[in-house]
C-alpha cells in the first residue's frame, strides 16, 4: 500500500467556504474509489491535512489526476498554500500520529 499525507492553509479567511466544500468533494470521491483503503482530512497545529492509503501507486495517480481531485488541486493556488505532500510505503493504515511523524520529519519549511 502507499499513503500520502499533506497539510494545506488557507489564502484567506473568506476561502474557507469554497475550499472546504471543495476539499469534501475530494474526500467524497476518495471514500468511494474501492482501491482506497482510507481517506480523511484533519487539522493540526494550524494546518488542514489530508491522509489516504491506496492499494498502489497506480490507484493513487489515477485518483489524484482525475474528478473533484483534479478540480481542487486546479483551484489550489488561489483558494490554499501547500506545505508539502509526501507519500510512503505502508502496510497497514497509518494512525494520524504516526503520519504526521513522517510529515514533520521530512517537511522542510522555505525560507
Amino acid at each position: 500500500m502507499i499513503a500520502a499525507i499533506g497539510g494545506v492553509s488557507l489564502q484567506h479567511w473568506y476561502n474557507a467556504p469554497e475550499f472546504f466544500w471543495r476539499a469534501g468533494q475530494a474526500l467524497k470521491q476518495a471514500r468511494g474509489d474501492p482501491l482506497c483503503e482510507h481517506a480523511q482530512m484533519f487539522p493540526h497545529g494550524g494546518l488542514y491535512f489530508s491522509l489516504s492509503v491506496w492499494q498502489d501507486a497506480e490507484a493513487m495517480l489515477t485518483f489524484a489526476h482525475s474528478g473533484p481531485h483534479r478540480r481542487v488541486l486546479e483551484a489550489s493556488d488561489r483558494l490554499s498554500i501547500t506545505h508539502e505532500f509526501y507519500h510512503f510505503s505502508c502496510i497497514a493504515v497509518p494512525t494520524e500520529e504516526q503520519a504526521l511523524r513522517i510529515w514533520k520529519h521530512r517537511y522542510r519549511p522555505a525560507k
